[in-house]
């Protein structure tokens, strides 16, 4: 995360997140693969005249969200309530955690996501790792008391590499690695315009019974091997594996015998199956690539290396 400051104001940005490898089972231990993204969300604070605490959030496509709150965060109006309320849950929980809270009086806080708010990209994790920041509380402790999760989005705000990351014993890990197939310009990422809820996603499979340790391993060694394999089509082995797994644990059909069953080359779900992104690797060319997905209705799309930020590897 980048923070900037002079007297009277203060900067912080914080990356976006896909999560490669580990879907659900990254809240049971498991080690999982994710990425930044050059795309993140930036907070500045400034002081203004007068008592009131003002919050103005915009999108790429212009305004997104504003509220007025008083500075005990009463809130006296906004244009949506639900993100107000939900703004107001996660600053008083960092005040609670703040060994010297700040004060919201004469406060205009703007921030700009650099990516669509549906695309599951992070708009939370951004916010909580910029708020945390500013407030100098524990990122990982807000999101549990306020969105709830893994924390690897947490960990790829401030991290420029990919990683590796883990949850034990409660205790979050993080692990920058390297991943550069020779094959990485073939990796796509593609929107399926059905955004699923990641906190709903948490919830169901939190509640779930025991799990089966094999299944920890074997998706944390998957993990390890996404970014050693050299060889294109056992990747493509262990993106189906993975998925077969995953489907399994879940109950749910993976997406590519869903959707794309006469895709050349595999496809593997990213984040909560069903909605968001997928991970396409295909061994055809970009334009056919394009083409295939657009002829299906699926017209948002990115190579992988395009948007991934990895310092590893800047060029």
């Amino acid at each position: 995360m980048q923070q900037e400051s002079n007297r009277n104001s203060l900067k912080f940005h914080a990356n976006g997140k896909l999560l490669l490898s580990g879907e659900y089972v990254v809240l049971y231990g498991a080690k999982a693969l994710a990425v930044p993204l050059k795309y993140g969300q930036s907070m500045e604070i400034n002081e203004h005249s007068g008592a009131d605490f003002t919050w103005k959030a915009t999108h790429p496509k212009g305004d997104w969200f504003e509220a007025l709150f008083t500075p005990q965060l009463k809130l006296l109006s906004t244009n949506d309530k639900a993100k107000a309320l939900k703004l107001k849950e996660i600053l008083s929980e960092a005040g609670k955690q703040a060994k010297n809270p700040v004060g919201f009086s004469g406060i205009t806080v703007n921030t700009h996501l650099q990516f669509a708010p549906e695309w599951g990209w992070g708009s939370s994790s951004t916010l909580i790792s910029n708020i945390s920041r500013w407030m100098d509380v524990d990122p990982y402790k807000l999101l549990e008391k306020t969105f709830g999760g893994s924390g690897y989005d947490i960990a790829c705000a401030t991290n420029h590499s990919p990683l590796f990351y883990s949850v034990t014993n409660e205790n979050p890990k993080a692990e920058t690695t390297i991943f550069s197939p020779p094959f990485a310009d073939k990796f796509w990422v593609v929107y399926l315009n059905r955004k699923q809820s990641s906190a709903d996603a948490i919830r169901k499979h939190t509640q779930s019974g025991p799990i089966n340790p094999s299944l920890i391993q074997r998706i944390s060694e998957i993990t390890e091997l996404m970014t050693s394999e050299r060889s294109e089509n056992n990747f493509i082995k262990l993106m189906k594996e993975h998925e077969l797994l995953i489907g399994k644990f879940t109950g749910m059909e993976p997406v590519q015998s869903r959707i794309f069953h006469n895709f050349p080359g595999q496809v593997k779900s990213l984040g909560a199956w069903g909605g968001d992104f997928i991970l396409a690797l295909s061994q055809t060319s970009p334009t056919e690539t394009k083409k295939y997905f657009q002829t299906k209705g699926f017209h948002i799309l990115f190579n992988l290396s395009d948007i991934i930020l990895d310092t590893n590897h800047a060029t």
